[in-house]
């Protein structure tokens, strides 16, 4: 209890500042229509180095001051995701694929310079991917290269000074999408060298605080974990952003965010919670808008458990939840029941596995030999899911005790304690989110289900999936990656190490006089592309 209250207090100074300074004039909401575009988030970032991962928010703040290969196309429909296919040029004017997709040869645009006036070319894509592979912790060495087949041993090739090719050690369905992601932006390498030492051979001190790429925003000010202050690029390659400042400060309070976006001091805010969404929405100043996603929150089985590593017992807890029930008293009707193995707007005709059957539940643990049932522990989090996560895991419990099964919960207040708990999987089953940064299916069957991956927390070890997950990223979009996905699917439907809970679009809190809004399935948005309205 002490802890919370810590926080609450935390929050509560956070947001008197923020509401003394835009008082002041020095960062409210845009309604004179030239002032800066302010943003609450839940957090954010405490460093700016690309090499390290701490979190959502250092993905959101990338997509302002990294400059990519290639970027996002957000003409696409308002009920779909921005996918593999919506990918054009960015960095790059141009690029070229040989017969066997292997190698995408890239053409940069030349003239193209950092705020410090060091002009871009394949020396810094060099060096960029020699930083990100110098460490094979990194999230781009660990994850995002090779779940896109990105050659280990040369992963770009210098052919002139503004050409390069990727090589890749197979096909991949999501090598562009790859190059479009922020945490692989190209950094000034000419910048970076006057700050590299002997004992820091990678500048990483320096580039803790500062940055040095070609993205549309240069960061002004940066105070770790309190606030971030973005101004436009001069030598931005693009158009001129309509916002030429950012003002992003971190408000953890839920409802506090809500206040300042309802109130007009604030332009958008990050995860507005449920239970503000009406708030919002009755506003004079701003609405809730909402996009399809790939995000869905989760309950994930612990498969290495006694009890847990038989398929049937998980099975028959996939069914005894009432997922309709959860849409309805917990997410205001504003999700979805998630019913598939992977996210709907990834693949279509999955295997319906969601369904809530109590009696199939009863027989299936009957058959697994736990007729008289048995105990069970459900840990959470109020950082993911959110705030409203006992209130699932409380629901959850109500509908196990109808099958015989008695659920305990056990609510982690630290978070870096429940991370470290759903890392080491330390606990009997969890609640927890997934939101698989490029949008194919591919990627998300790996990610959390092959046993060699980071982020399979279930356990899960299955031979026959690992070889699926592995194949279906060589393999080029068609009915021979189709096929394979639908069978991997069929092999998920058959064990559930991941009972997906509901699907969740992408909410974000917007005031009425900002548009040029569309979701990634990064969490972020294209800073650029915001206007005003």
């Amino acid at each position: 209890m002490q802890w919370s209250m810590k926080r609450k207090a935390g929050a509560a100074i956070g947001t008197v500042a923020l509401l003394a300074t835009a008082a002041c004039g020095g960062g409210g909401g845009s309604d004179s229509g030239d002032g800066p575009l302010t943003i609450a988030w839940t957090s954010t970032p405490t460093e700016l180095d690309q090499n390290l991962y701490g979190g959502n928010p250092d993905v959101y703040l990338a997509h302002a001051h990294m400059g990519t290969i290639t970027t996002y196309d957000l003409d696409v429909p308002a009920d779909e995701i921005v996918g593999l296919e919506d990918i054009k040029p960015g960095l790059a004017e141009s690029w070229e694929v040989n017969d066997d997709q292997t190698q995408y040869t890239f053409k940069l645009r030349e003239g193209v310079t950092s705020q410090y006036g060091n002009e871009l070319t394949t020396a810094d894509v060099q060096y960029t991917f020699d930083r990100m592979t110098s460490s094979a912790t990194t999230l781009q060495a660990s994850i995002s290269m090779p779940t896109t087949n990105v050659d280990p041993a040369e992963p770009v090739t210098v052919i002139d000074d503004y050409t390069f090719t990727l090589n890749l050690t197979a096909p991949s369905a999501q090598a562009l999408s790859l190059m479009a992601y922020p945490n692989l932006g190209i950094l000034d390498a000419t910048e970076i060298a006057k700050h590299t030492t002997d004992a820091d051979p990678w500048a990483s001190e320096w580039l803790a605080t500062n940055s040095a790429s070609f993205g549309p925003y240069n960061i002004s000010s940066f105070d770790p974990g309190t606030e971030v202050r973005l101004e436009a690029s001069d030598t931005w390659y693009g158009d001129e952003p309509d916002y030429t400042e950012v003002i992003i400060r971190a408000v953890p309070d839920g409802s506090a965010r809500a206040q300042l976006l309802a109130s007009g001091e604030v332009d958008m805010i990050s995860e507005p919670p449920i239970d503000q969404f009406t708030t919002i929405d009755d506003s004079a100043n701003a609405s809730l808008v909402s996009n399809p996603d790939v995000f869905r929150h989760n309950w994930t089985f612990n498969t290495t458990d006694p009890i847990l590593s038989d398929p049937k017992v998980r099975v028959a807890l996939n069914h005894a939840v009432d997922r309709d029930a959860l849409v309805e008293s917990i997410y205001q009707d504003r999700a979805e029941p998630a019913l598939y193995p992977q996210p709907s707007t990834l693949f279509d005709d999955q295997p319906e596995i969601g369904t809530y059957d109590p009696e199939l539940a009863k027989e299936l643990l009957e058959e697994a030999g736990y007729g008289d049932g048995f105990e069970i522990q459900i840990a959470f989090s109020a950082e993911r899911p959110g705030p409203y996560a006992e209130n699932i895991a409380r629901l959850i419990q109500s509908d196990l005790a109808e099958v015989g099964v008695t659920a305990t919960l056990n609510g982690v207040a630290s978070v870096a304690d429940f991370q470290a708990g759903v890392s080491g999987k330390k606990y009997q089953t969890f609640l927890y989110t997934e939101r698989p940064s490029q949008p194919d299916i591919g990627f998300g069957l790996y990610l959390y289900l092959n046993s060699k991956s980071a982020l399979n927390t279930s356990g899960i070890n299955l031979p026959r999936l690992d070889e699926i997950s592995v194949e279906v990223l060589k393999t080029a979009p068609g009915p021979e990656r189709d096929a394979l996905t639908e069978e991997g699917l069929e092999i998920i439907a058959e064990n559930v190490p991941i009972a997906s809970l509901v699907e969740m679009p992408s909410f974000v809190g917007l005031a009425d006089s900002v548009g040029g809004f569309k979701p990634l399935v990064s969490g972020g948005f294209l800073f650029d592309q915001l206007t005003r309205e």
